[in-house]
């Protein structure tokens, strides 16, 4: 099983995304938030817990998604 990476903005990304930073290790989601009244997405990773990191809604950051494909509902049932 390999993976892919893709580009998304800050308010696109979802809990347990796993993001790739420039620098460091991948990181996986687990707050993401919008924000204060000039609108900053607030993330934090479970590789730095408590550790809130804010980002402008339109930041682009990679996200790692796996290249299985995925499962099909009628996959091996037979009627």
């Amino acid at each position: 099983m390999g993976y892919l990476v893709r580009t998304v903005t800050a308010m696109q990304l979802h809990l347990g995304d796993v993001v790739i930073p420039d620098k460091g290790p991948r990181q996986h989601v687990t707050l993401h938030r919008i924000q204060g009244a000039h609108p900053v997405v607030a993330v934090q990773y479970a590789e730095t817990p408590g550790a809130t990191t804010l980002y402008p809604p339109s930041m682009p950051l990679l996200v790692e998604i796996s290249d299985d494909p995925a499962p099909t509902p009628s996959a091996g049932r037979s009627l």
